[in-house]
């Protein structure tokens, strides 16, 4: 391996820069699998991975505006202000492995795909005037270094 071959190497387990990993679903529908499909797009080198997996997170987001929030609190001497309240929770994480260790080539486009069916107790999704749950999933190559991955992407309700 030259030397031009080892830098590019080492930026890309430093940076995660292997391969452009992308993901896509069919809408969720619950008590039933949806297809789920990984791609991956190798660099200009080889990439040996432990394996390919897939994050699955359901999110509840809360907002609530124009709250009275209270500030700097002394003796019977405090500051409100209204701002805007927020918290959320992660509701649901699985992690799922499509495929096992192997060595991806340079200039190569992998594919992968699987049946998902999130667990029975799984929250729907909803919007309301305050709160919504909804469902990201992020694929990656699990690899020395920063795993290439697809960033969070949402899913769709059926």
């Amino acid at each position: 391996m030259g030397l031009l071959n080892k830098l590019k190497a080492l930026k890309n387990t430093v940076t995660g820069g292997a391969a452009s990993v992308y993901i896509e679903s069919e809408a969720v529908s619950f008590g039933e699998p949806f297809a789920l499909k990984v791609i991956a797009q190798v660099k200009d080198a080889d990439v040996k991975i432990n394996r390919v997996y897939v994050e699955i997170q359901g999110i509840e987001e809360v907002e609530v505006p124009d709250t009275d929030v209270i500030y700097e609190y002394e003796d019977d001497d405090y500051e409100v202000r209204r701002e805007l309240v927020s918290a959320q929770v992660e509701t649901l994480t699985l992690e799922l492995t499509l495929d096992h260790a192997q060595v991806l080539k340079a200039n190569e486009l992998y594919e992968w795909q699987a049946n998902i069916e999130l667990p029975e107790h799984a929250q729907g999704f909803y919007e309301g005037h305050y709160t919504q749950h909804y469902y990201i999933a992020r694929a990656s190559l699990d690899c020395f270094g920063n795993d290439p991955d697809s960033d969070w992407q949402p899913l769709k309700e059926a």
